[in-house]
């Protein structure tokens, strides 16, 4: 089978962590072995839909976010919002950067580079 991206499995994993479970204290309450959990999770086997609903109880989840993928616009929203913030980072660096090239222009001949390296 095979755990997919964002498979059936890796949305039990989510729930179980949100709700603060361990894998044994997941099967405790469902009333399975860990083991089994750990397949699930995994991908290699996949809970019923009667064990779902269970699953769906006890993380405080429905079946509905267990078993579909996220919609396009929600990961497309996720992707847009990591690239913001990681441009947001890189302005941050570059601005940096021109600020200490612009000191090093102002820089007296007995300045150090080091300490203009050092504000970096």
């Amino acid at each position: 089978m095979g755990n997919e991206s964002g498979g059936v499995g890796a949305r039990v994993r989510i729930a179980r962590r949100s709700a603060g479970l361990t894998q044994r204290q997941l099967a405790d309450q469902l009333g399975v072995e860990s083991i089994t959990v750990s397949r699930w999770e995994r991908g290699v086997t996949s809970p019923s839909i009667p064990r779902l609903k269970r699953i769906a109880e006890v993380t405080d989840t429905t079946v509905s976010d267990l078993v579909r993928a996220p919609d396009a616009q929600t990961t497309h929203g996720a992707e847009l919002a990591a690239l913001r913030e990681e441009l947001a980072e890189t302005r941050q660096l570059v601005d940096r950067i021109a600020r200490a090239v612009e000191r090093l222009g102002q820089t007296q001949p007995s300045s150090s580079p080091v300490s203009v390296a050092q504000e970096i």
